[in-house]
C-alpha cells in the first residue's frame, strides 16, 4: 500500500533525487504513471489525458467537481481522486499514531490492564474505536485499477497488520537499542545526503539527458539564426 519512491526536482539546472513515500494503490488512475502530469489540470490539457478522459465520464466528473475532503469522507467517489488519496494518507498517519499509543499502553502499563483500572480501559477503548474508524475509512476509499509491478494481497488489511506488528515490536526495544539505531541511521543519512545522492547513477544519467537536451535546443535555435543572416 505504501511504497518508497524517488522524486526528481530540478533546481538551479541540477537534478536532485529525494525519497518520498507514495500511496500507490489509492492514487488517481489519471495521474498514476505519468511523470509529466503532476496535477489534474495538466493531465486534462495534455493529449494523452484527453484520450483517457474519454474512456470514462466518471473521471471527468470527479476531476471537474473535485469536492472537499469532508465530502470524500461522507460520500467516497467511485474512482480514486486527489481528495480520496489525501483521506487515505491522513487515515494511515492517524492509524500509525493510534497503534503507537496502543503498543505503549499494553507494553508499559500491563499491570493497570491486569487490575482493570478505569483509565487504561478508557484509553484502550478510545484507541480501538479510532483504529477501527481508520480501517473502515480506508476500506471505503476506491483503489486504482492500474496494475503495478508489486502488490500485496488483502489490501488494506495485510498492510495494516504489518504496521501493527512492526510498531508493537519496535516499542518492545530497549533504550540502548534505540540509541544504537539512531546512531546508525544518522551515519546512513550522512552517507546518502553527503555522497550517495550526488554520485548516484540515476543523477548522472539525468544530468547527461539534461545536457544533451540543452545541446539539441541550442542547435535548434542556431538554425533559424543562420537562416535569417543569409
Amino acid at each position: 500500500m505504501l511504497t518508497l519512491g524517488a522524486h526528481h526536482a530540478t533546481q538551479g539546472g541540477e537534478d536532485k533525487t529525494m525519497p518520498i513515500c507514495r500511496n500507490i494503490m489509492y492514487q488517481p488512475d489519471l495521474l498514476y504513471g505519468k511523470p509529466g502530469c503532476n496535477r489534474e489540470k495538466d493531465c486534462l490539457t495534455s493529449p494523452e489525458g484527453e484520450s483517457e478522459l474519454t474512456e470514462s465520464e466518471s473521471h471527468i466528473n470527479m476531476l471537474k467537481e473535485g469536492g472537499s475532503t469532508l465530502q470524500t469522507v461522507l460520500k467516497p467517489p467511485l474512482v480514486p481522486t486527489e481528495q480520496s488519496s489525501s483521506v487515505v494518507n491522513m487515515a494511515v498517519c492517524l492509524l500509525v499514531l493510534v497503534v503507537c499509543v496502543i503498543s505503549a499502553l499494553t507494553t508499559y502499563h500491563g499491570y493497570a490492564i491486569i487490575r482493570m483500572e478505569t483509565w487504561i480501559l478508557c484509553c484502550l477503548a478510545l484507541s480501538l474505536v479510532v483504529f477501527i474508524g481508520c480501517v473502515v475509512l480506508i476500506c471505503q476509499q476506491p483503489q486504482t485499477s492500474r496494475k503495478v509491478s508489486f502488490m500485496v494481497p488483502l489490501i488494506p488489511f495485510l498492510p495494516i497488520l504489518s504496521i501493527f506488528v512492526n510498531v508493537y515490536l519496535m516499542v518492545q526495544l530497549s533504550g540502548d537499542t534505540w540509541i544504537r539505531f539512531s546512531i546508525w541511521m544518522a551515519v546512513g543519512f550522512l552517507i546518502y545526503f553527503g555522497y550517495g545522492m550526488w554520485h548516484s547513477v540515476e543523477r548522472q544519467r539525468r544530468l547527461q539527458d539534461s545536457l544533451s537536451s540543452r545541446a539539441k535546443q541550442e542547435k535548434k535555435n542556431k538554425g533559424p539564426e543562420k537562416t535569417s543572416q543569409c
